[in-house]
């Protein structure tokens, strides 16, 4: 059971090359990402041998474990973290550095996994942009063995049968998983409790196997480890984009890894290809390759403004990292692993990774130390760093929120009658301004949003994953029409999206891709219905024209980036020219107002708001300050003072219904 096998250092290579090859080449292994629940089962495999067998001899000491635990995590993660901490005081702009310096903190206390899971949102950060992201896994797993040495310990003294014990656990975890990746499916994938069962798998294998190489038949072990990496590779490729993960899907990796660890290194696969010298070369720095190529990958994504490496440079970088993981192995690892002196050495790593840590959260608290570059005339580096992902409008004293799934119901005001502006988040980006005249006293109708991120505000249209959802938002907003004095009903949303998307939309008995002219067409008939039957219901309609978006509107493409810095682009205050912006808008502006014409609902353009009557629309308001928090989100401090657009439905007289 404990004897060196070199198949699974080959198995390793296998999990940690599809990790990379998903990252660096996306299209070509879609569901690379289960190399990690690979890594998990390996993980208990071999460390829950370990464990049982110094339990069973009576020699097991939890800080012996601990010690090891550390030598063997923590030499290549102080060294990943200190030079992705030391490059991102070079390269990232303060609120990039504080963020980073946050993911330092977390990832310095295996509570990655926690943070990301606290932080999932619409207006999270681009995982791309978070070269820390992938030390999630390394909390799932350092909080396990946190758990898993004292629970095994406890059955063993018990008298417990540990065999049933770990399956019962199992079984736990693993329906946890089934009912949060249904329910929540960001704390499905981060939470540990429902990955636990990963580990568990590997850890009643080694318990099962205590005894004897293999609980295979050896006439079927060839064929079980064939299969085993069967269901590993197929599902790199089968498990598809909007799958629900983990769930019932991370069996294919689960089962796979362990039926080829179970096969025995005598199997001919594990025999000829996970223990030739090739495969077992990555197995052995597989750890130092994880935690490297990330941050590479990531430092890249944000040097091009949010554009993937090409694949030349992604390959490049991937050799990059197969060296850098190397030297880790070879001259960081090795010698801080093995040898004398092991605790001294713990204590000293241990020391380490928390000054950095520390030092993270110093960046944090310093929001990221925007002192470090000097501002240019008319251009202020701390008012684009306070704009970078400044989108989100949040709940403000007074304003009524309630929200179910995707969609957020917010009431802003009193009065008897109200106005209704539903669509997704560039419809609540005008909420701040409802707010400023509620406390102008100059609110007559109550602002009631009925809204959800990348949420379409007509019926049929249909999205996967965390958007899953959105659907729901529709009938909601239905809800509140007929259960309230509804005047007047505002529909927006970021039109433009929908030719680009994935979402899908079904009229009829027909369903299209919304990215696809037949499906557009769908898509804004679906939208006419629906005005049409407000209107003769007697509501007032009006249709948000589309809100103009730019990469230079994003104050992250304010500066121009290189691998040793950036600068502002002093250009930027020419601002973008507004016929650029109305083309862009062109094809949706034109059906939008086709379906007024032929309806009798109102138009609404935020465009002279937001750009004014100039040839070109500036980045900018007041003194230097950005407008936009990305390429399409407004600030809600430039709503606020701003974006009128809508004050005369929210603040003036009556106004006139359908008829009347």
């Amino acid at each position: 059971m404990t004897r060196y096998r070199a198949d699974i250092d080959g198995l390793r290579a296998i999990a940690v090359g599809l990790v990379l090859l998903y990252h660096a080449f996306p299209q070509a292994v879609p569901s690379g990402f289960i190399g990690v629940d690979v890594f998990f089962v390996i993980s208990g495999y071999l460390i829950s041998g370990i464990i049982a067998r110094d339990l069973a001899a009576g020699r097991f000491s939890i800080l012996d474990f601990y010690i090891r635990r550390i030598r063997r995590i923590f030499p290549a993660l102080l060294l990943v973290m200190a030079c992705t901490l030391a490059y991102g005081w070079l390269a990232l702009l303060p609120a990039e550095l504080a963020a980073l310096g946050r993911d330092l903190l977390a990832g310095a206390g295996f509570l990655s996994n926690i943070a990301l899971w606290l932080e999932t949102g619409y207006f999270d950060r681009l995982a791309v942009l978070k070269p820390l992201l992938h030390l999630w896994s390394l909390g799932v797993e350092e909080q396990f063995y946190l758990a898993w040495p004292f629970l095994l310990a406890l059955a063993f003294r018990a008298r417990w049968r540990p065999g049933l014990f770990m399956a019962l656990l199992l079984a736990l975890s693993f329906a946890l998983n089934l009912i949060l990746t249904a329910s929540h499916p960001a704390a499905a994938f981060f939470l540990p409790l429902p990955r636990f069962w990963e580990l568990l798998a590997g850890a009643l294998l080694a318990w099962v196997t205590r005894d004897a190489a293999s609980p295979i038949p050896p006439r079927w072990r060839g064929a079980a480890s064939a299969a085993g990496l069967a269901l590993i590779l197929g599902g790199a490729w089968l498990i598809g984009h909007g799958t629900p993960f983990p769930g019932w899907a991370a069996l294919l990796p689960v089962a796979g890894a362990v039926a080829v660890i179970a096969a025995g290194p005598g199997a001919w696969a594990n025999r000829r290809l996970l223990s030739s010298r090739p495969a077992v070369f990555i197995g052995l720095i597989s750890y130092p390759l994880y935690l490297w190529h990330w941050p590479l990958l990531s430092y890249a994504t944000i040097l091009r403004l949010g554009r993937a490496p090409t694949p030349l440079l992604a390959a490049a970088l991937v050799l990059a990292a197969l060296l850098l993981a190397w030297l880790t192995w070879r001259l960081v690892e090795k010698p801080l692993r093995f040898g004398a002196h092991a605790p001294r050495k713990a204590l000293a790593l241990l020391l380490l990774v928390a000054a950095v840590g520390l030092t993270g959260g110093a960046a944090r608290w310093a929001q990221g130390f925007p002192a470090r570059f000097p501002d240019l005339p008319d251009l202020s580096i701390a008012r684009i760093n306070l704009a970078f992902r400044d989108g989100i409008f949040r709940p403000t004293p007074g304003m009524r929120t309630t929200t179910e799934g995707q969609v957020t119901l917010a009431e802003i005001g009193h009065g008897e009658e109200a106005v209704l502006l539903t669509g997704d988040s560039v419809v609540f980006h005008y909420g701040p301004r409802a707010q400023a005249l509620l406390e102008a006293g100059q609110l007559r109708r109550r602002a009631i949003f009925a809204v959800g991120p990348s949420c379409a505000p007509m019926p049929g249209v249909l999205r996967g994953g965390d958007f899953a959802g959105c659907a729901a938002l529709p009938e909601k907003a239905a809800a509140l029409i007929a259960s309230q004095k509804i005047h007047t009903v505002v529909i927006g949303a970021f039109w433009q999206g929908y030719a680009t998307g994935d979402a899908m939309v079904e009229r009829n008995g027909t369903r299209l891709p919304t990215a696809t002219p037949a499906g557009l067409d769908l898509l804004y008939a679906n939208l006419e219905d629906q005005v049409a039957a407000l209107i003769r219901a007697g509501h007032a309609v009006h249709l948000l024209l589309p809100v103009p978006t730019h990469p230079r509107f994003d104050p992250q493409g304010m500066v121009t980036r290189s691998w040793h810095g950036f600068q502002v682009d002093p250009g930027i205050l020419q601002g973008v020219p507004v016929a650029e912006l109305r083309a862009g808008m062109a094809d949706a502006t034109q059906r939008l107002g086709a379906i007024a014409a032929r309806t009798g609902a109102g138009l609404i353009d935020p465009l002279p708001d937001l750009c004014g009557r100039g040839p070109a629309c500036s980045p900018f308001f007041g003194e230097g300050e950005p407008k936009f928090a990305d390429d399409k989100h407004l600030r809600p401090v430039f709503a606020r003072q701003k974006v009128t657009m809508l004050d005369r439905l929210l603040s003036e007289g009556e106004e006139k219904r359908p008829g009347e």
